[in-house]
């Protein structure tokens, strides 16, 4: 066994929590029946109304390894910069975030723990994700979990796709580097783990299936909301920007993001910014060719369409 894990491998499990009192007992179930014992795991409540302060100190009564605590008017509101102030207050040399409805199965710290004692050159330790409904009943398996030669690329087109759960990094990798942005309120996990594959790490893929992901009817609603669309274009943005500054926004990822923002016209044109973001949208993503031709023609049609009558979907499917 490597001596440095040996001696210090404590896995922190960082949870961001707004108002689920009626789901946040389960997911901590899932963590106390870890077999893997040497955990802590640190709840960050961003400010929820509900109950599920005095839910999760019940846990912490029964479980020391469990640490509560509330957002202070210093902590940006948001899971991200809850996610970011948990890492703050972990002592773990693992690190892993995991959504407050979410689950683990009971081996899944194991498995990961014993990857770095095996591998311990590697960054990062990958797993895969059942989806289920709000009952734990099986949707689907996530079949997009993989290690690609072209990982970056294949990961944004989403050819390869996981979830923040899935993954459990060294701290050391993670020290000194912007985390989670915590201006977003869409596309937080992504975007964390798009800036991981730019510093690339040495990740290490178990095909197994380690965590349950809820996924619920109206899921999709916050996509309608103007203001989260806005924090995710921007994002977009700033992601388009570091690429071209680390020379990999190839042709391939431009044209996604290129026709995957233009989509999001159906909502975003009720922004006043709209107009202003595509066509920084544009600068950096356009090269003269018939596919971007037609999709930023796609765009002007759609835009004047929703503004003189609510409706062009069909313009931009």
């Amino acid at each position: 066994m490597n001596l440095e894990l040996e001696q210090h491998s404590l896995v922190s499990i960082i949870i961001a929590t707004y108002n689920q009192s009626h789901k946040i007992g389960e997911t901590l179930e899932s963590v106390i029946n870890q077999n893997y014992e040497n955990w802590e795991c640190i709840i960050v409540d961003d400010k929820s109304t509900d109950d599920t302060k005095n839910v999760v100190h019940k846990y912490c009564e029964k479980d020391s390894r469990i640490k509560y605590y509330y957002s202070s008017k210093k902590v940006k509101k948001g899971p991200n910069a809850a996610r970011n102030h948990g890492i703050d207050k972990s002592r773990g040399n693992l690190i892993m975030s995991l959504d407050s409805d979410d689950l683990l199965n009971e081996r899944h710290l194991e498995f990961k723990v014993k990857a770095f004692e095996d591998n311990p050159d590697i960054d990062c330790v990958l797993s895969n994700t059942i989806l289920v409904d709000d009952s734990i009943n099986e949707i689907k398996k996530e079949n997009r979990t993989l290690l690609t030669n072209n990982l970056l690329e294949d990961f944004i087109v989403l050819k390869v796709s996981w979830y923040m759960h899935d993954t459990m990094w060294k701290k050391s990798f993670l020290e000194g580097k912007k985390l989670y942005n915590d201006d977003l309120f869409k596309m937080l996990d992504r975007d964390f783990h798009i800036r991981r594959l730019l510093e690339n790490p040495k990740i290490h893929h178990i095909n197994k299936f380690l965590s349950y992901y809820r996924v619920y009817a109206n899921s999709n609603s916050s996509n309608q909301d103007v203001n989260v669309l806005e924090s995710r274009h921007f994002a977009v943005i700033n992601i388009i920007k570091l690429l071209k500054k680390e020379n990999k926004l190839s042709k391939k990822i431009a044209y996604f993001y290129l026709k995957f923002q233009i989509r999001n016209v159906v909502v975003f044109y009720k922004s006043k910014k709209c107009i202003p973001s595509y066509f920084e949208l544009i600068k950096h993503t356009f090269t003269f060719n018939f596919k971007n031709i037609i999709w930023v023609f796609r765009l002007i049609l759609a835009y004047l369409s929703f503004k003189l009558t609510d409706r062009g979907l069909v313009l931009v499917k």
